[in-house]
């Protein structure tokens, strides 16, 4: 596996810190050049240790997600470099987000395969295409033995930050309130609905009407971060308060954190790395 789990106890969630294996980040590589691509099959195949299928990249995928894996621009470091003051200053901020921007994307993928990883069994939406994209960063369900039932519903948020305990008091916790308060019903029965018809051999109209909301109803949080976030060895202080923002039973509660030397030149490092790769398989 290109990712593995250490376990650590905590009664806010089940929690695991995640590394990537050095031995095995070709492979992980592959994986998110392939999903990048619209290829989620062969990127299955490569998990499953599977050869993948050739097929031909439409149209200019390969170039849009090589420019998506790719920050800063290179007019705005010239700006930067050479414009005027208030051209520097803007091309200042056009930097640092979309530096935020192609690593909140790349980590989204990531933690696609940590839980595919994770949760072999389950259905997943493929990751997000657009940076900054709103709604759920992943939605995962799990149906019953008949494969008729919805058993469990995954909402997922993943964030890359260098300052992840802010970001997740202030955006994370709050999202998961509106959740348990209804206010976000409708884009959850959206992604449910739309899950459900990749299912081959099921009543979707039943299977949503049969869902028990509030017990089916689960939150994993994932976060990429730099080492220096841990606190007496440990990152679970960036996830306190989860249980109770989140309730419900232990096992309904799941969180991930990655740790980088430093989470921005890790995931820089990546996505080049990535980036060479999608250009090797789209032969561009």
């Amino acid at each position: 596996m290109p990712i593995t789990f250490s376990q650590a106890s905590s009664p806010e969630c089940e929690f695991s810190e995640w590394k990537i294996i050095n031995r095995n980040r070709a492979k992980l590589v592959e994986i998110v050049a392939y999903l990048y691509l619209r290829q989620e099959e062969n990127a299955q195949r490569i998990i499953e240790a599977l050869e993948p299928k050739m097929r031909a990249s439409k149209g200019k995928v390969a170039e849009n997600v090589v420019r998506k894996l790719t920050a800063p621009r290179t007019r705005d470091i010239e700006q930067l470099q050479s414009g005027t003051d208030e051209q520097k200053k803007a091309a200042k901020n056009r930097i640092e987000t979309s530096i935020i921007h192609r690593d909140g994307l790349l980590f989204q993928h990531i933690s696609w395969i940590a839980a595919r990883l994770a949760l072999p069994n389950c259905y997943m939406n493929s990751p997000h295409v657009r940076q900054a994209d709103k709604g759920f960063d992943g939605f995962i369900i799990e149906l019953s033995g008949s494969m008729q039932e919805v058993k469990r519903i995954v909402l997922c948020e993943d964030k890359a930050s260098i300052a992840p305990r802010n970001l997740i008091t202030s955006s994370v916790w709050t999202e998961i309130a509106e959740i348990r308060n209804g206010m976000r019903d409708d884009e959850i029965l959206a992604d449910l609905v739309t899950l459900l018809k990749t299912i081959p051999n099921i009543d979707v109209e039943q299977a949503v009407d049969a869902v028990f909301w509030e017990n089916s109803r689960e939150f994993r949080v994932a976060v990429a971060t730099s080492v220096n976030q841990k606190k007496n060895g440990s990152y679970l202080h960036i996830i306190a308060g989860f249980e109770a923002t989140a309730g419900g039973e232990l096992e309904t509660r799941t969180a991930g954190v990655m740790g980088f030397e430093d989470v921005r030149k890790g995931l820089g490092l990546l996505a080049d790395e990535v980036a060479a790769k999608v250009k090797e398989i789209a032969g561009v």
